[in-house]
């Protein structure tokens, strides 16, 4: 999709940089495949672009309703994931 919508274009690597907040060289080798962007280039790129971010939720609604009836593995464990991110705020700004 990523290709699609952003290969026709002459400096497709550099525009598609400036979208995701990257560089040009992870757009190339987004574009060739070699690649793909992290979740936070994505988010990025689906904030800057409406038909990538259609396109993703389309394939996240498929997606859903394939697992209709599941559960979240998350959703069991407890809170592991709101302890994770007390210790690194406490990290990032400790205490004194």
């Amino acid at each position: 999709m990523i290709k699609r919508e952003f290969e026709p274009f002459r400096f497709a690597a550099e525009m598609l940089a400036r979208s995701a907040m990257k560089t040009p060289r992870a757009a190339r080798n987004w574009l060739s495949g070699t690649n793909a962007p992290d979740a936070e280039a994505l988010i990025e790129l689906m904030a800057s672009c409406d038909s990538i971010a259609a396109e993703v939720n389309a394939l996240v609604q498929q997606r859903r309703k394939e697992r209709e009836g599941e559960k979240c593995r998350g959703l069991n464990s407890g809170s592991a994931v709101s302890h994770g991110s007390e210790h690194t705020a406490d990290r990032l700004h400790p205490s004194t």
